[in-house]
């Protein structure tokens, strides 16, 4: 299907309402709930919950779905762009809603991250989810929604490419493996930063580490306990990487943690020709300075995050971290 024909029979989707679930403090879904695997003929519902998306990205989008022999549906909030928001709040709320609700809608995809989806969380019916899982990818700001519906369905959703994303075969196939295939598989670090060394096993959880600090105190963060806790970012200062580390160790967030899995810090360090540099602390050093004391396995180096070889996490299925190989592995399918 050429791009133009595709772009002009592609179905618009009607707005829907539905009333949001007030949850007064931090829950979690007693059980985990495996989404239906993405057949190889897909009709990806696509959502921009966050960011608006550009012309360029919305294109390279479809070319990238379309190639890997998907259909895709979308409303016509697509392209909408209210200040530096995809949209009002409502309209991104209901397109949520909507594609989850769409029997024609196998998987969902969100088109980029950004900002903004932590602005919808009070107003997601999550019975909604719940009654209709399916598999839901993205990252960065996509954290937000991965935690809620985890938090409150169980419902494993997956840490891995946008839309707008580089969709290369190392990518591609991490994502086809676990929401087609349903394979267990190995995310390897070349060079592994071995923080502290060991072997843990636990779900995994986890996402943008500036997103899981802001969910903190919310309905919809999540109890981290027994999880194998695996974060990235992007475009973060050492200062504040340390600060959020921080957080996370006073907030108890860590206390009972099996492992954690760092990826790429992307533009996080600071250049040896910033004026700041010469008081400024190593990222690795600051790993090693708020995690080392910990008493669990931390390794770093993991290829997920803002790189164009990102692999897909699954929230909520079994894994286990192992430093002396340098690899993250799942123990199980993520679908059903």
């Amino acid at each position: 299907m050429n791009r133009r024909s595709f772009v002009q029979n592609a179905t618009l989707l009607g707005l829907s309402t539905a009333l949001p679930l007030n949850g007064q403090a931090m829950s979690q879904a007693s059980s985990i709930v495996k989404p239906t695997g993405v057949p190889k003929k897909a009709t990806i519902g696509l959502i921009t919950p966050g960011s608006a998306l550009s012309r360029s990205a919305f294109e390279r989008t479809l070319k990238s779905l379309t190639d890997l022999g998907h259909q895709v549906k979308y409303t016509p909030n697509i392209r909408v762009r209210s200040d530096f928001l995809s949209g009002t709040d409502q309209q991104r709320v209901a397109d949520i809603h909507q594609m989850f609700s769409d029997p024609e809608v196998e998987a969902i995809y969100c088109a980029r991250g950004g900002y903004g989806c932590s602005r919808l969380l009070d107003s997601i019916n999550y019975d909604i989810i719940r009654a209709n899982p399916k598999v839901f990818l993205g990252y960065s700001d996509i954290t937000a929604l991965h935690l809620a519906f985890y938090a409150k369905t169980g419902m494993v959703c997956f840490h891995g490419p946008v839309g707008a994303s580089e969709w290369n075969d190392f990518s591609a196939d991490y994502v086809v493996d676990q929401t087609s295939k349903g394979r267990k598989v190995k995310i390897k670090a070349e060079e592994p930063l071995v923080i502290t060394q060991g072997d843990a096993s636990g779900k995994l959880v986890g996402g943008n580490l500036s997103l899981l600090c802001s969910l903190i105190g919310t309905p919809y963060d999540v109890d981290y306990s027994g999880h194998i806790l695996f974060m990235e970012d992007v475009g973060e200062s050492t200062y504040r990487i340390d600060r959020m580390l921080t957080q996370l160790r006073s907030s108890g967030k860590l206390d009972k943690v099996a492992g954690i899995a760092l990826g790429y810090f992307t533009d996080c360090d600071t250049s040896p020709d910033s004026p700041y540099y010469e008081y400024s602390m190593g990222l690795n050093e600051v790993f090693k300075d708020r995690l080392g004391d910990l008493g669990i396995p931390v390794m770093g180096g993991l290829p997920f995050g803002h790189e164009p070889h990102n692999a897909t996490l699954p929230i909520g299925i079994e894994a286990t971290l192992d430093t002396a190989k340098g690899e993250l592995k799942t123990n199980e399918s993520a679908i059903q």
